[in-house]
């Protein structure tokens, strides 16, 4: 049965997006992209960069109240880890390894958080 509460990869992708830019706006920073096509030749390019988005793009997500599934789905479709995968050929489980770490820490973070609020 498919789910149609499971947003799309666009959608994971525009909702990247729209965290990176509210994260280049707290920061003070100039904004990468504007599209995810442009972060993911960036990043590309430049994977530390990639890396130091991604961080931003939790942060941001955890400031807005995302759940840790979200978390996990704007990683898996982060450009970087994309680019990865996809133009520079690294295998899932290096890529896993790099996510796993953030995912964790992020769920953490988030249950904290809801226990202080509760």
């Amino acid at each position: 049965m498919l789910d149609t509460q499971t947003p799309s990869c666009s959608t994971i992708r525009n909702r990247y997006v729209e965290l990176a830019h509210a994260a280049h706006h707290d920061l003070g920073c100039l904004c990468l992209g504007s599209t995810y096509d442009e972060y993911y030749s960036i990043v590309s390019l430049y994977p530390d960069m990639g890396a130091t988005l991604d961080r931003g793009v939790l942060a941001e997500a955890l400031i807005q109240g995302e759940p840790p599934e979200r978390a996990c789905a704007l990683i898996a479709q982060s450009p970087y880890v994309q680019s990865q995968l996809h133009t520079h050929n690294q295998a899932f489980h290096v890529v896993s390894a790099y996510g796993m770490p953030l995912i964790n820490t992020y769920s953490q973070v988030y249950r904290a958080q809801q226990q202080q609020a509760a």
